[in-house]
């Protein structure tokens, strides 16, 4: 009797009385209670998780889910997390299956790394998702940081690189502004190369090379597509024009070498018959002795473009060719005729006395425009002046 009577004790939340039957056990009769469990078919579940998004900066990404088995009323409540949050929180999200994220990677509403997961509940009770991440593909800037403008010199070298986050690229475009919305594609010449990667090279950078460049590059997203996104990061290139290019042209100078003759020769021994067979004295050298006249073609001038201001001669004479020890120190001249036959008036110089032996000095051109820039020392013309012993005078003819 008892272990019948067990068998047929149910231990169940939900019962419902079905009959009553007779049992006959040893000829005994036993009443008992026949139960059974209602069946329940209404559960509350996600068929379909959130999914993993990625997009371009500024786009929309679309997160959803697919629910079944619930009963009455549904309401989901969306939580994130972002990078720099704690933990999941709610936010402003529609009591909806679908969240749509506007502008990601915009300020700290959707930042790359955040993640989503949904809280969804009907009358019967509440399920939590698993948890979607968002990826933001974006240009994070140029290298190097923090220098929007470049000034650099004709020739010099420059490399830019885009910084990006989120998927690694699948291509990239460098691009050049020629007007107001006149944006074009770059391509690899004599200067640039790497326009179609993440590197943008300068090599001996041209004047034709001054402008303003951003960058335009292609992401993979999660479901196979890809975005683009044009960098709102520019960087502007201010390349000077050098003047020198090549060293001027020089006119019928008789030498790049000059010897002059130590100073103090007597008066009484110096004269005509004397200035046929001795050098010329240190104390007086006169400059029209070599030509002052040289060619400035065009080919001088950076792209071969004459600059539209005045060119300044410098000239002088320095001790060993050190601008920081003048002998004799012009200025300059300002030269209107910018190319062509340029000519100056013949200059008298005073040579400071020197010992024979000491250190030589040279006669110095090079040239000037407005902006400052000057030709090169490599590129300047020098006459290298020598002082040799006074000769011995045996005879005053």
């Amino acid at each position: 009797m008892i272990r019948i009577s067990a068998l047929n004790t149910c231990f169940i939340l939900i019962l419902k009385t079905v009959s009553a039957t007779v049992f006959s056990v040893n000829n005994t009769s036993v009443y008992c209670h026949e139960t059974s469990l209602s069946k329940i078919v209404n559960v509350l579940n996600i068929k379909v998780q959130p999914a993993d998004q990625t997009d371009c900066k500024g786009n929309k990404a679309t997160f959803s889910v697919v629910i079944e088995g619930n009963v009455g009323i549904v309401h989901f409540q969306w939580l994130r997390k972002r990078p720099f949050d704690e933990s999941f929180a709610s936010f402003s999200a529609k009591d909806s299956t679908k969240l749509s994220v506007y502008n990601i990677g915009t300020g700290n509403e959707a930042p790359d790394g955040t993640m989503y997961r949904v809280s969804v509940s009907d009358q019967n009770g509440i399920v939590t998702s698993t948890t979607a991440s968002l990826k933001v593909n974006l240009i994070a800037g140029i290298s190097p940081v923090g220098i929007a403008n470049f000034t650099l010199n004709q020739g010099e070298d420059l490399l830019l690189k885009v910084l990006t986050a989120g998927n690694p690229p699948i291509s990239y475009q460098w691009i050049k502004k020629f007007g107001a919305n006149d944006w074009r594609d770059l391509q690899d010449d004599s200067t640039v190369s790497g326009s179609q990667s993440e590197h943008l090279n300068f090599k001996s950078i041209a004047v034709s090379d001054s402008g303003i460049y951003k960058i335009r590059v292609t992401f993979p997203t999660m479901d196979a597509n890809q975005c683009t996104e044009t960098s709102a990061i520019t960087r502007k290139i201010n390349v000077t024009p050098l003047i020198d290019l090549e060293s001027p042209l020089f006119v019928d100078l008789s030498s790049e070498e000059k010897i002059l003759c130590q100073k103090d020769l007597e008066q009484a021994w110096w004269n005509d018959s004397l200035k046929l067979i001795l050098p010329t004295t240190a104390s007086n050298y006169q400059l029209e002795e070599h030509s002052t006249i040289f060619d400035l073609p065009s080919s001088h001038f950076s792209d071969n473009v004459t600059p539209a201001d005045k060119l300044i001669l410098h000239w002088g004479i320095y001790t060993n060719g050190n601008l920081a020890l003048p002998i004799y120190d012009e200025l300059g001249t300002s030269l209107d005729n910018r190319t062509g036959q340029i000519s100056l008036h013949p200059q008298k110089i005073i040579l400071v006395s020197q010992p024979a032996g000491s250190l030589p000095d040279q006669i110095i051109f090079w040239l000037e425009d407005m902006s400052g820039n000057l030709t090169p020392d490599s590129l300047r013309y020098k006459i290298k002046l020598t002082v040799i012993p006074r000769p011995e005078i045996i005879s005053d003819f």
